[in-house]
């Protein structure tokens, strides 16, 4: 359902030593978790931290204008990016079921001159 390409890719940040197997399981992760977005998905950021008191992964979405931000800590990065990937389907979730809550979405419509 998401309508992700290549261009949204997303933008991938890294602290502390992370293997490029994390870095492509949390990518993928992601990936799967925004085609339980409503609209479009502009841009998406994900974070992987190392370093932090436990691994931990951020990952922050523009739904069509809307931001979501998820983060989660786990015992590794692994287990930190699965539960990312619940939290931010969940969140999905909850902005297909209550469209009308957070910002109006853009009008389409061109301004009066």
């Amino acid at each position: 359902m998401a309508r992700i390409s290549p261009t949204t890719a997303p933008n991938v940040r890294t602290h502390g030593p992370v293997d490029e197997a994390a870095r492509t399981y949390a990518v993928e992760k992601l990936e799967a978790a925004l085609h339980h977005a409503p609209a479009p998905v502009l841009r998406s950021w994900l974070t992987l931290d190392s370093a932090a008191y436990g691994d931990r992964v951020d990952a922050h979405v523009d739904v069509n204008g809307v931001p979501v931000h998820v983060h989660a800590v786990g015992s590794g990065l692994q287990e930190a990016t699965d539960l990312m990937q619940q939290k931010l389907r969940s969140c999905l979730r909850r902005i297909r079921r209550r469209p009308d809550q957070g910002p109006a979405a853009p009008s389409l419509e061109e301004p009066a001159l």
